[in-house]
């Protein structure tokens, strides 16, 4: 995979759609926390990007060595992948039409922080997978632009959370899940039709 426009395009997307839920958590602390000092919401918005870094280097790592040794695993998993990806897509949209649409834990202590993490943490895990043809490098800066862009998703939610409140929840997550359908035709035209 070479590092150019497309790619990062393609990582700022893959970004979009994993900070929604790190977005969706953020406007939930912002109402209920809104006092939070800025040096604390900052450290809890790094927290966010640094699981979302880790989860989609780990995924990366484990496809990109299970398919060294496993070359016929290859064929199968894009398909794999775009399924994955098109199921987040709809349980962002369902979630985000119901009438309840998600529940976040709303606390800002240590446990509370880490168990949101990891909770937004594990769709970045399967879209590590999904880029397992990248090499070192363009795993890295991919992490590391969905990273950023879980960061500033997580600040710019706090600070809409504290103004407004969780009004905007439900069309953030469903426009995440359209990003992911996005994703899904992009996989499957890059590796079919390009």
């Amino acid at each position: 995979m070479h590092v150019d426009t497309f790619f990062y395009f393609n990582s700022l997307l893959f970004g979009v759609g994993l900070a929604v839920d790190a977005f969706l958590v953020a406007l939930a602390n912002g109402m209920n926390k809104g006092g939070t000092k800025a040096f604390k919401v900052t450290a809890v918005a790094s927290a966010f990007s640094g699981f979302q870094l880790a989860a989609v280097f780990l995924g990366w790592a484990i496809a990109h060595t299970a398919f060294t040794y496993f070359s016929w695993m290859e064929q199968c998993f894009t398909w794999i992948a775009v399924s994955v990806i098109i199921v987040l897509g709809i349980k962002m949209i369902v979630g985000g039409a119901s009438e309840n649409g998600d529940k976040h834990l709303t606390e800002l202590s240590i446990a509370a922080v880490l168990v949101q993490c990891a909770a937004t943490s594990v769709d970045a895990l399967t879209v590590g997978f999904t880029i397992e043809e990248y090499g070192l490098t363009a795993a890295f800066v991919c992490a590391v632009i969905i990273a950023s862009v879980t960061f500033a998703a997580y600040a710019s939610g706090f600070a809409v959370g504290k103004k407004f409140g969780l009004r905007f929840g439900k069309t953030a997550t469903v426009i995440g899940g359209i990003v992911f359908f996005a994703i899904a035709a992009e996989i499957i035209i890059s590796t079919y039709f390009l």
